[in-house]
C-alpha cells in the first residue's frame, strides 16, 4: 500500500475509534445504561423486590421475544421504551463512595 492509503487507513481507525468511545460513553450514560442497570437488578432481585415500585397508571410490561428483555409501554400515549417508569436502581454494593 502506498502511503497516502496508509495514511487514510490510520485516519480511518483513529476516527472509528474517536467516534466509538464518544458514543459508546453516552449510551452507558444514557436511556440505555440506565435500562440495562435496571434489568440487571431485578434480574439479581427479583420481581417482588420492595424497591421496585409498582408500575404508574396506564403503563404495562411486556418481554420482547428476541431477546427476553422486558419492555414498558403505554396504550394511551403510545410511548414505548425498555426503561422501568419511575425506578432508579440502587448502586451496587462496593461503589457510590460510601464507608469501607
Amino acid at each position: 500500500a502506498g502511503r497516502k492509503q496508509q495514511r487514510r487507513g490510520w485516519k480511518f481507525r483513529e476516527n472509528f475509534k474517536l467516534h466509538y468511545e464518544n458514543h459508546i460513553n453516552e449510551w452507558r450514560k444514557g436511556e440505555m445504561g440506565l435500562a440495562n442497570a435496571q434489568q440487571a437488578y431485578i434480574r439479581a432481585k427479583g420481581k417482588d423486590d420492595p424497591m421496585i415500585p409498582p408500575l404508574p397508571d396506564g403503563w404495562k410490561e411486556d418481554v420482547d421475544e428476541c431477546t427476553g428483555i422486558s419492555f414498558y409501554y403505554n396504550d394511551e400515549t403510545g410511548k414505548r421504551t425498555w426503561v422501568r417508569p419511575g425506578f432508579i436502581p440502587p448502586p451496587p454494593p462496593g461503589r457510590g463512595g460510601g464507608p469501607m
